[in-house]
Formats: C-alpha cells, structure tokens, sequence
C-alpha cells in the first residue's frame, strides 16, 4: 500500500468522522442543552447533553484548566501526531490503517472541543443504560470511532499473530 493511497484515506476519513462529530455536537447543543432527556428502547438508549472536562468517564475533570489543557490538548495532539506519523510511514496493514484514523479522527474531534470551547470541556450527548448500575458514560461519535478504533487494532494484531504462525511451524 503506497503511502499516497494511505494519505487519501486517512484524510477523507478524518474529514468525514471529524465532521460528523461535530455536526452531531452542534445538533445535541441546540436541541439537548437544557431539556430532559430523551429516552428510547425502553430506556437502553438515551440522548442526554453533558460536558465533560475530563477524560474517559470525567477521569481528569476536576484538574486546573491549564494542566487540563496540556495532558488533553497538547498531550493527545502529540500522540496523534505521532500515530499518524507512524501510519504513513510504516508498512501497515489495511485493517490497522482503518483502526488508527478511527481513532486518530476519534482524537481530533475531540481536541477541536477542548481547544476551541472556552472551559475546555468535550460535548457528549448519548448514553446507554442496561439496567441500574450496568451503562456506559455519557459519549459522542468521536468516542464511538476511538472505541472501535481499537477493538479493530485488536483484531488486526490477532489476524496478522494468526498469519504468522503457519509460516513460523513451517520452517
């Protein structure tokens, strides 16, 4: 795979997901600030508006805005880089080429939130809820792309071991 078919996909992809995330945290803005939630499926899916000054599940929030800004800004902005960096320039396969823009865009769309909202805060807007303690955080699209981002790394690095080892048991 050239590194000129590497740089269109993950560019495309990063402006499609980036964009999505956005547009989806301008709709939960205008329409979720404010107002109850809106429940659905019975309560497994629920479309409630927070800001998150934190990490994963507020992990961080209550960290000056300046120490915020450094680990969740400027932080995460190098290790994208350095993912993307790492993407282009090294022999990858396809499913990790999709898995790291997953989560390289997943990243970006987050970073756009706490280095152009005032307080540094990432809007998250949807939650889904088991039953009583069993549910996840509050989440947006660029958390659903850095999830499954990883759970494809995952798999890429279990087919490219699986790969390998009929070739290793033939030598």
């Amino acid at each position: 795979m050239t590194s000129r078919y590497k740089i269109v996909v993950i560019f495309l992809l990063l402006a499609v997901i980036c964009a999505a995330d956005q547009a989806t945290k301008y709709w939960a803005v205008h329409n979720l600030m404010g107002q109850p939630a809106m429940i659905y499926l019975n309560g497994l899916f629920q479309l409630v508006y927070a800001e998150n000054p934190g990490a994963f599940l507020g992990l961080g929030g209550g960290l000056s805005r300046g120490v915020r800004f450094v680990v969740f800004a400027l932080v995460v902005f190098l290790g994208l880089g350095g993912m993307l960096w790492y993407i282009i320039r090294k022999n990858v396969s396809k499913v990790n080429l999709y898995a790291y823009t997953f989560i390289i865009a997943g990243g970006f769309g987050n970073l756009w939130d706490r280095v152009f909202h005032e307080d540094g805060h990432v809007i998250d807007f949807m939650l889904i809820e088991i039953t009583g303690p069993l549910r996840t955080g509050v989440f947006n699209i660029a958390d659903v792309f850095i999830v499954v981002g990883v759970l494809l790394a995952l798999l890429g690095e279990y087919l490219f071991e699986k790969s390998k080892s009929p070739k290793a048991s033939q030598t």
